[in-house]
């Protein structure tokens, strides 16, 4: 997997472009040192080329860093992550592969949702996600990927993982009323996930807002600003600005207040399953 814009890839990017302006060396100035076009320079402190402990070395040499600081700056690209627990086709979408990727760097995700969440799905409830949008992609290999992307939660370095769920998701009948019971007995028994539930005479709320009444997933990092990403029906947006995603933030928050609390949202959940079992053949 690409180190390219990563997280982590990010923050060496930045560490970059800090110990440039402490040594008072400017763009321009550093690319005429090495040899290249100040656009360069910015893209590496964008961690929109891919950074190495060589790249890293050769920057930092050219600062003139004291050895101390070089040797940390040269670790930290060594350090950044070239493989997940999982790896998806090459023949998925480069969205996913990205969104892989984020998933694998962070210590939390939320996610806010009105169908049950990738993370979450159980395998028939995903093949009957999959075949209600068709595109591009065969649809064994997004299936395959869904399954794959949960190995994270069972992890050792597994996320604090929790996804507020509209309580219409479990209205929605996906695959049947078998596969949705299988899926809610899921849902009640994770033992890698915080579930709560939104119930609907609560009314509209700003932090509901963030999934656009689909899928928002607010990703938190050790060492890198969060990432909000929102997904449409057949692309995604990604947002790493402080700017931007402060207001999602603080709309979790509000979110937060009202959802049910993990034992109650248990007990719904617990509810619906029941009657999908009655419906069962």
């Amino acid at each position: 997997m690409s180190k390219l814009r990563t997280p982590r890839a990010r923050a060496v990017g930045q560490a970059l472009r800090d110990a440039r302006e402490d040594a008072g060396v400017g763009v321009r100035e550093l690319a005429r040192q090495l040899g290249t076009h100040h656009t360069w320079v910015q893209r590496v402190e964008r961690a929109e080329i891919v950074i190495t402990p060589e790249l890293v070395a050769t920057i930092t040499g050219a600062l003139g860093l004291p050895p101390n600081e070089r040797d940390s700056l040269v670790e930290q690209a060594r350090d950044l992550p070239a493989a997940s627990p999982w790896t998806p086709s090459s023949s998925l979408p480069g969205q996913l592969g990205t969104l892989i990727s984020y998933e694998n760097e962070a210590v939390r995700i939320t996610q806010i949702s009105d169908i049950v969440p990738g993370l979450l799905q159980s395998a028939d409830y995903a093949r009957a996600m999959v075949a209600a949008t068709p595109g591009p992609y065969p649809m064994a290999d997004l299936v395959l990927a869904r399954m794959g992307r949960q190995a994270l939660l069972r992890s050792r370095n597994a996320p604090v993982y929790t996804a507020y769920l509209d309580e219409v998701a479990f209205r929605r009948v996906v695959g049947g009323p078998a596969v949705m019971a299988d899926q809610l007995d899921l849902l009640i028994d994770h033992a890698h996930a915080t579930v709560r539930v939104i119930p609907e005479a609560i009314g509209p709320q700003p932090g509901w807002m963030i999934g656009g009444r689909g899928m928002g997933t607010i990703l938190e990092f050790a060492d890198a600003d969060p990432v909000v990403y929102l997904e449409h029906l057949a692309t995604g947006t990604y947002l790493d600005r402080r700017s931007d995603t402060s207001v999602y933030l603080e709309a979790l928050a509000t979110l937060s207040a009202v959802a049910m609390t993990p034992d109650d949202s248990a007990k719904v959940i617990a509810s619906y399953r029941d009657q999908y079992e009655r419906q069962a053949p």
